[in-house]
């Protein structure tokens, strides 16, 4: 009888995990497949992101500021996806973890554009010595080839400080625009430093302030 009954019991739980089994799985709510559907989105410009930052990238970030500011409008493209579809209590691993890697570049990315910009003041201080130097030659030295002689001067020094700074310096200003308030005084110098380097040539310790200035901003 005893026997009879524990077989009964078997029996019985064993159809009961079968029905259980058998049961179909809760239908997802509007909201809930919204919320998927958000994710999956912005998983696309994240794993374009996650493509770019190489190891190689990782390694040299400052070798690599094209592939850097790729991935970061590739992150931020992801972050402008859940803000606007209201998905703000889910946390993306992955999304963190790059915001958290390009965040940390902050540091670097200030102290090289500040060597950029005083590199760029002292080519500038260099090319309004030679201007001068050329210009108060006595006029029998000086012939008639002082303007050609000022024109391939300048036209060296543009090229020179294009891609020794500028270039590299509107790539961090693309990066700095992150954290634009805490930044706002060195994002206000780089892209103002066309000017700021015209002021050096017409003014004799122009350059003196100005890299003051560049030293103090943050």
């Amino acid at each position: 009888m005893i026997r009879t009954i524990r077989v009964n019991l078997m029996l019985l739980t064993g159809t009961l995990m079968i029905l259980q089994g058998c049961q179909p799985e809760p239908a997802k709510t509007d909201t809930m497949l919204f919320r998927e559907a958000t994710i999956n989105q912005a998983q696309v410009p994240l794993d374009k992101a996650a493509v770019l930052l190489t190891q190689d990238v990782k390694s040299a970030p400052l070798s690599h500021l094209d592939s850097i500011i790729l991935a970061n409008q590739n992150v931020r493209a992801a972050r402008d996806i859940y803000a606007k579809n209201n998905i703000n209590n889910y946390s993306d691993t992955k999304l963190t973890e790059l915001e958290n890697f390009i965040e940390q570049l902050d540091p670097a990315l200030v102290e090289n554009a500040k060597s950029l910009l005083i590199l760029a003041v002292d080519k500038t201080a260099e090319l309004r010595e030679q201007i001068e130097e050329a210009k108060n030659q006595p006029y029998s030295a000086r012939g008639n080839d002082t303007a050609q002689l000022v024109e391939f001067l300048g036209k060296n020094y543009n090229r020179d400080v294009k891609e020794c700074c500028l270039t590299t310096l509107s790539q961090i200003d693309q990066l700095l625009k992150n954290n634009s308030r805490q930044h706002r005084d060195l994002i206000i110098l780089i892209r103002s430093i066309n000017q700021e380097l015209a002021e050096v040539i017409k003014q004799k310790d122009y350059a003196l302030a100005l890299k003051k200035r560049i030293r103090a901003s943050q």
